[in-house]
């Protein structure tokens, strides 16, 4: 009579298991990854929006075109070219003000998912110098 086979072999269930939960951790660890880098570019472009309203307290006469210059270089193409910068001077009980903003589109996409658009408004206040 030929060895009778045990019902309890289970040689091959962990690479079973480990074969679904691979895409499923693969996933978790690649929309991890890309929300970091979406992360790091939005401070890139409030570092750029923060920099150029320095120059802005230095000199107050700097137009809309200049200042678009000055965050399209801080950023670079990493951020990507579409940021539209609106520059809006006021004069508030406190002096004037001048107030950056804009808003960074970040395509957020994971594998295996449809990739989607992400709206992130960035503003940056400072005061002016009084004329």
């Amino acid at each position: 009579m030929p060895p009778r086979r045990s019902l309890s072999n289970n040689r091959g269930a962990t690479a079973v298991e480990f074969a679904f939960c691979l895409p499923i951790l693969l996933m978790m660890i690649l929309g991890i990854v890309q929300f970091g880098w979406t992360q790091h570019q939005v401070s890139t472009v409030r570092f750029a929006l923060a920099r150029s309203s320095r120059a802005l307290l230095i000199d107050p006469d700097l137009s809309q075109a200049q200042i678009q210059a000055m965050v399209s270089a801080t950023v670079g193409p990493a951020a990507g070219t579409d940021l539209q910068v609106t520059l809006n001077k006021s004069i508030t009980a406190n002096g004037p003000t001048a107030t950056l903003s804009t808003v960074y589109v970040a395509s957020f996409g994971v594998p295996s998912m449809t990739p989607f658009n992400i709206s992130i408004p960035i503003t940056v206040t400072t005061a002016l110098r009084p004329l």
